[in-house]
């Protein structure tokens, strides 16, 4: 979904941690599974992180290495090793490395560099829109009880250009379980300028196709496995256009057919009883002139969101791939 930015949003998931208006910005912009692949996924996930077991990280003299880790399904433990063998290969000397390390349920570690970049790799609100930096960042969760034994991969691309054009900002959670959860988005953000925040943003993946219309989000299910529903979009830019325009297209209809046929409910807002309870929301149905209005506003919404894919496609899958050459690593 895409939306022009604004109040300096740009989530790079789990790298950044979300203020109150990268919140109201996702609530409106992104899926509640963007809040769950964002909010699970906002990738290793602030969010996930959040919700995560409260557990003590377990103190080591020595972090074991990636050949000790035993994973609960030998499936992901390959992808994980390949993962982590392409790192090393794509890797030289001018990137800063993260080495493995323990953090709450992660074993995880992260390589960057560019002039954008922290020491640690890791980012914040104060850096998210600096440009020239390129993270990676890998993952695998345990339970302190039964540690090296682990489950799940995590795994981040972060592009952001040199100056102008556009970046890309991967996330991918699998086998996570209640810890992480499932799921994969790509965002793009378009710079037009050599500071300062994006222009546009636009996302795409697993449960990136939501609206919110007043206080009802309205999702659309992708209707293929996470992995496959991915690989239709890495085939290439074209593959990855007419992917992300149908799911627009038909997210579309869907709002479109739901406020026509009058389900969905506006508000009216009841004062605050103070000691910081908030207003509380009595549901009422919507009048035609506010009707009116969503539609209008979900048919310009979408409008755009179809044009910036298909004016820019190339750029983004380009940017995509700056981030991680998933075309010949991807496994």
């Amino acid at each position: 979904m895409i939306r022009k930015a604004s109040s300096g949003v740009f989530p790079f998931v789990k790298l950044f941690r979300h203020n109150k208006n990268i919140m109201i910005f996702l609530k409106k912009t992104f899926p509640l599974s963007l809040l769950g692949i964002l909010l699970l996924i906002l990738f290793n996930l602030s969010a996930c992180r959040a919700s995560s077991p409260v557990t003590e990280t377990p103190t080591l003299a020595v972090i074991p290495g990636v050949g000790q880790l035993r994973f609960t399904d030998p499936e992901t433990g390959k992808r994980f090793n390949d993962l982590n063998a392409s790192i090393q290969a794509l890797i030289d000397q001018n990137w800063k490395t993260n080495p493995y390390h323990l953090s709450g349920n992660f074993y995880e570690a992260a390589w960057c560099r560019g002039s954008g970049t922290r020491p640690d790799c890791q980012g914040s609100s104060a850096n998210k829109d600096i440009r020239d930096q390129h993270i990676l960042a890998l993952n695998t969760l345990f339970y302190p009880q039964d540690f090296p034994k682990v489950f799940g991969l995590g795994f981040q691309a972060v592009y952001v250009p040199p100056t102008q054009g556009w970046g890309a900002v991967f996330n991918f959670s699998e086998g996570g379980g209640s810890v992480m959860g499932e799921g994969w988005s790509v965002i793009f953000s378009e710079y037009k300028a050599d500071s300062g925040e994006p222009d546009a943003l636009i996302s795409l993946g697993s449960g990136a196709y939501q609206y919110r219309v007043l206080e009802t989000t309205i999702g659309l299910d992708t209707g293929l496995p996470m992995r496959a529903d991915l690989a239709l979009h890495l085939e290439s830019p074209q593959a990855m256009r007419e992917r992300g325009q149908a799911q627009i297209q038909a997210l579309a209809g869907k709002v479109r057919s739901q406020i026509s046929a009058h389900q969905v409910p506006a508000c009216d807002w009841q004062e605050s009883t103070g000691n910081g309870i908030p207003p509380t929301c009595k549901p009422r149905a919507m009048t035609a002139v506010e009707e009116a209005e969503e539609l209008a506003r979900a048919e310009a919404f979408f409008k755009d969101e179809e044009k910036l894919l298909g004016d820019h496609y190339q750029e983004m899958y380009a940017a995509w791939m700056n981030a991680f050459p998933f075309d010949k690593a991807w496994h």
